[in-house]
């Protein structure tokens, strides 16, 4: 093997072991265990992802009953289309972001746009990827001073960068109400 090849190897042999030895923080931040309350919002999300066509589009009553058989709370909405969320587990800050998020996709969402947001959960990676990257986006949008709207925006457009752009928009709109936003900012952090 000539000179040159073996430097060559040797220098990319060395590039390569650095680059995996040296993963900054906030990829690997990413990757610590989920805690009880982050898997409730996958498990929520997880339901919408893996929900069957047939079932968005026979409406709001369906949606409601596939969503409550394959998760552990139960979701019941008040005259005002406003959730109270009866829990199985403890409540914490999270029990509101779920009920938010379920009760937007029940009550605020057409069976087209719950089978974009569907659709969009996949192209992420899924609902668990998602969950893991929007957290750390988040908190990292509070520290740099963002709004919580902010925050959560950019947090969703980050983790879900790699999409195209009816992906993100899909997101946005499920992360975007008021209601959704309010909840889900004091789960993800400050």
């Amino acid at each position: 093997m000539p000179k040159k090849s073996k430097l060559l190897s040797l220098v990319m042999s060395i590039v390569l072991l650095f680059s995996v030895a040296f993963i900054p923080m906030g990829v690997a931040s990413a990757e610590e265990e989920l805690s009880e309350e982050d898997l409730e919002l996958i498990e929520l999300l997880t339901a919408i992802e893996n929900m069957p066509d047939e079932i968005i589009l026979q409406g709001e009553d369906a949606i409601k009953a596939h969503i409550e058989s394959e998760v552990s709370f139960h979701l019941e909405l008040n005259e005002n289309g406003e959730s109270v969320v009866f829990r199985a587990a403890s409540v914490s800050s999270i029990a509101g972001c779920v009920g938010a998020v379920g009760t937007a996709l029940v009550v605020n969402f057409t069976p087209a746009k719950i089978l974009k947001i569907k659709s969009a959960l996949k192209s992420v990676g899924g609902a668990t990827k998602f969950v893991k990257a929007v957290k750390p986006y988040y908190q990292m949008s509070r520290e740099d001073k963002l709004s919580k709207t902010a925050s959560l925006n950019q947090a969703v457009r980050l983790a879900a960068k790699d999409a195209g752009p009816d992906t993100r928009e899909a997101l946005l709109d499920l992360f975007g109400v008021s209601s959704v936003v309010g909840s889900c900012a004091a789960a993800f952090g400050n």
